[in-house]
This record gives structure tokens, sequence and C-alpha cells, in this order.
């Protein structure tokens, strides 16, 4: 096998974000009953007091999955999303506040988003007179980490852009790639904003009109937003911004089951080249091919399990062009057929292996 590249050996510890963020979650779920040292003790955090503290992506996780549980809600990202205001992001806020004009806010959010949010990348994307906001995940995250960060930033988005534009933010679409949440009438609540959900590829999108860059705004202070900036330089640098890209592969094929990105797309999204990602992966001693299947194997086995369709039925919707070729694939990397895999799995649980999902 190919040789590591230290540069590439990392995992989801590497990506990290200020503890402040997840504070005022915390905080909120305190004033609604929820016992706050479960929920730190959950995440192996000891304090959010301190300003300088950052939580890794897992301990992340284990606090939303707590959080979740011990509340009974799904909308705690649209929560969260609504107590995140441009004082939040410390010194990079203040250079958001004192910008010139819309177009310097939408500058400092791209370069400096690993400041506020280093488990997406942020890009702009200018087309006949769009001005469009490109989040991409950059860090292996659960399912449930995807969909509430996602419309975390799509909600602090909306009310920062907002209260900056003095309540004057036109209407704008947001397409996020999660499917639609039991709360999506909340959406609302954000006036101008038409939500659109399971956007295909993994991630979010924000098209503003591009008119909107050149409104100057209220508190512009260009020597003041010059000496912020300066400071967001400096604490950029000492940013970790690694990753692991088979976890990170792994997951965008796994959040865009039904669109199967292929390997230039991925590469695409990235800036690279197919052949530098195919040698990344290389690196970690697998391949875009192997993940592919490793996906597309899992997502057959939560099918079969769940018993709602037929053999047939799950093979083309997985994409393979006859169900023999399924059966094949399906049982190199399980060594079993579909079928005696359901079989297996209806005895192991008590369900009777025939119904809906029978063939």
């Amino acid at each position: 096998m190919g040789k590591r590249n230290p540069a590439l050996r990392t995992s989801a510890a590497s990506h990290r974000i200020p503890a402040r963020y997840m504070a005022q979650l915390v905080d909120y779920l305190e004033s609604t009953g929820i016992d706050r040292p479960l929920l730190l003790r959950a995440a192996r955090v000891r304090s959010l007091d301190d300003p300088k503290a950052q939580l890794g992506l897992r301990q992340v996780e284990d606090l939303l999955r707590v959080a979740e549980q011990a509340s009974g809600r799904e909308d705690l990202g649209f929560e969260l999303g609504r107590r995140i205001k441009p004082t939040s992001h410390d010194i990079l806020g203040f250079a958001l506040l004192t910008s010139p004009t819309f177009g310097h806010v939408v500058r400092l959010i791209t370069t400096y988003q690993r400041l506020m949010q280093p488990f997406f990348a942020l890009s702009v994307q200018r087309r006949a007179g769009r001005c469009d906001l490109v989040y991409l995940p950059v860090a292996a995250m659960s399912h449930r980490a995807m969909r509430v960060l996602q419309e975390t930033i799509v909600v602090s988005n909306h009310f920062a852009f907002g209260s900056m534009l003095r309540d004057d933010l036109p209407t704008y679409d947001a397409w996020m790639s999660i499917e639609r949440p039991p709360h999506a009438a909340r959406y609302r609540e954000l006036a101008g904003a038409r939500v659109h959900f399971g956007d295909g590829v993994p991630g979010l999108r924000l098209s503003l009109d591009a008119a909107l860059l050149d409104t100057p705004l209220a508190m512009a202070n260009p020597r003041a937003m010059q000496a912020a900036e300066a400071r967001c330089k400096s604490l950029l640098q000492r940013t970790p911004g690694r990753r692991r890209w088979s976890e990170w592969c792994r997951m965008m094929l796994r959040e865009s089951e039904d669109s199967r990105p292929t390997l230039d797309q991925l590469a695409g999204f990235m800036n690279i080249s197919p052949r530098t990602l195919a040698r990344y992966l290389a690196a970690e001693d697998t391949s875009f091919r192997d993940l592919s299947l490793e996906v597309r194997t899992e997502r057959a086995r939560r099918l079969l399990r769940d018993g709602e369709l037929s053999v047939t039925q799950i093979a083309y919707r997985l994409g393979y062009g006859d169900v023999a070729s399924f059966v094949r694939s399906f049982g190199r990397r399980t060594r079993c057929t579909p079928t005696e895999y359901r079989r297996t799995h209806a005895v192991q649980t008590g369900r009777s292996p025939r119904g809906p999902g029978s063939d």
C-alpha cells in the first residue's frame, strides 16, 4: 500500500469549534429545565465558561445527541441559529459589524469561515445577477450533526443579514440537502426566505440578489474593520484545517445517496483534480470505488432491514441495472444474498421475513 501522507493523517478531532456557540444552546436548554451537568458530561466538557475553550466534532455530536434525547426536540438547530448573533463571533463579529458594505461582510465570512464553523467550507458563486453562498461539509460528521448545523447556518445567517441590512433583506432562496424536518413550518419565521429541502449534494446554498453586495452598512468603520481583520488573520493561521479524505468522501456519499456523486464531482467540490483525490484516498489505503461500494452496501442492508421494499425495488433504488448485478455485488461484500440477509435479520429480531418488502 502507498505510504501515508502525515498531512492527511487526521480525524474529526482536528476540526474544533469555539465552545461559545454550543454554550448558547446549553444555556437555552437549561432555561427549559434540562440538566446542564448531564449535557456537559455527555460531551466530555468540564465547562463552557472559558471564552477560549473549543469543542471537537465528536463532542459536538455527543452534545447534540443528548440534547435531542433530553428535550425530545428536533428543532434545536433552528433554536441555536436564532441565538447566534454577529457579536457571537468575537473579533470577527466586530469586523462584520464595521464593514462598509454587505459585500465586505460576504468576503469576511468566506475568508474566515473556519473561525466560526470549521465543519463547513464556504465559497461564493456569481451567476446571472445572483450571489450564491455555498456551504460544503469538510469534516466527516453524523447525519444528526449535518442536520442541526445546516439549520443553524441558515437561521443564523438570515437574522444576521437582516439586522445588518436594517430588516430590509430582499426575498432569497435557501437550499438545504437535509430532508424536510417535522418542524418545517417554523421556517415561516424567516420573512422573505424561500427554504427548500432535499437538495441533493450534502451542504446548503443561499442565493441572494447580487445588488445587495453594494449596500452600505450603518455601522461602517473601515479603519476599525481593518484592525479587526488583522487579528482574524492571525487567528486563522493557528486554526487547523486538515481532514481525512476517506472519512469525508464516505460522508458525502452517505448523505447524497440518491444523487450518487462521482469522483470528479467530489474532487470539484474541493477544487482539486480527480487524480489528486484518488491519490489522497490511496494514501489512506482505500479508493473511491471501494468507498462507493461500502456505502451502497450499507444502504442496501438498511433497506433490507426496513422490509418496505422488495429486493428488486432495492436494486433499482440503488442504481443497479438489474437485480443479478445487485445480488452479486451484495454477496461479494457480505457473503450472503439479499434474501438470506433479510431472512437472518427477521429471525434475529423476531419479525416475519415476509411482508411488503418480500419478493
